[in-house]
């Protein structure tokens, strides 16, 4: 059987993987510790390194990958590389998922093996999930959510406010009693050029950390609907406290994981006895300082976080 598993293992992951080598390389690794951290012997690695990016870059030409959105990808593993393993497993994953519904494998598959000319297996297993019949109140979100990315990617100004582990927004239907009702980027908005860039369109059914938050505060006030995460440093909070934006912090010693942050952000909001349109976060172990953006639809809660990020580089 010719499973597009070949092509993937053949063609599309030693390319990535020789791209992901040569960002490590760029931040200083050894060959050895580069080695270790992709799980491949250091003559790969050094195999890789051999070859320089465009040679690379050209073995994926075949995939038909958009330069921006090519190391949009390699960037962002690298960053989740740094701040969990299974994170990056998780963004890679994505990102595949996304490129076999694309039909980007399908083309690579069927030059290798004429055979499969008229298959478009992947295409239908992969967006099964898009196929679903959605509600008249989800069509509409999700037009919202892509029009709110529009206006994020189109912001000269919003990459500033960009966290190391990237942006992503949640957005629930009003009456939101699972994951299924929550919207948000696959693979989230990242940094490309020094402009925003989301990596997948967006769609309902994705368990992350925002979509766990939501959840969890919607308990509290069922009206918010929409929360969006942004970077937090003294300069940015000075800024919402100087816009008279409604605000609160959480309090906490240690915090070892995002379920420990989700329930500090809880019990600040219950102590201030309503939600904030901001909550700042200072991180913990490994976990980086946070701002988080609460509203009651998506139209307020973009326009907050478009207006903060020109207030942080005009200011």
């Amino acid at each position: 059987m010719f499973t597009f598993c070949e092509v993937v293992t053949e063609e599309l992951l030693p390319p990535l993987r020789a791209l992901v080598a040569h960002k490590l390389k760029e931040k200083g690794y050894s060959q050895t510790h580069i080695s270790t951290i992709l799980g491949k012997t250091q003559p790969l690695i050094s195999h890789y390194l051999d070859n320089d990016v465009n040679y690379w870059k050209g073995k994926l030409e075949q995939f038909g990958f958009d330069s921006e959105v090519l190391e949009s990808y390699i960037q962002t593993i690298v960053n989740d590389i740094f701040s969990a393993p299974t994170l990056a497993i998780k963004t890679f994953n994505l990102i595949l998922r996304d490129i076999l519904k694309s039909g980007r494998i399908c083309y690579v598959h069927k030059q290798k093996f004429p055979l499969l000319n008229n298959c478009n297996i992947c295409i239908e297993l992969f967006s099964q999930h898009n196929k679903l019949e959605l509600s008249s109140e989800k069509e509409d979100l999700l037009k919202s959510l892509e029009r709110a990315v529009k206006e994020i990617e189109e912001s000269p100004y919003f990459a500033s406010i960009i966290p190391e582990v990237y942006v992503n927004i949640a957005a629930s239907c009003y009456a939101c009693n699972s994951f299924e009702d929550i919207a948000t980027i696959p693979g989230r908005i990242v940094k490309v050029k020094n402009r925003a860039k989301a990596l997948m369109p967006p769609e309902f059914g994705i368990v992350s950390h925002l979509t766990k938050l939501l959840l969890e505060v919607k308990k509290i006030d069922p009206s918010v609907n929409v929360v969006i995460n942004i970077k937090y440093d003294k300069k940015l909070a000075r800024i919402v406290s100087e816009l008279k934006i409604s605000f609160t912090k959480t309090e906490h010693e240690i915090v070892y994981n995002e379920d420990d942050i989700i329930n500090c952000i809880r019990r600040a909001i219950l102590k201030s006895g309503t939600i904030p349109q901001v909550v700042f976060d200072e991180g913990g172990f490994g976990l980086e300082p946070i701002t988080y953006v609460f509203g009651r639809s998506i139209e307020e809660a973009v326009a907050l976080v478009l207006n903060l990020a020109k207030m942080y580089v005009l200011k």
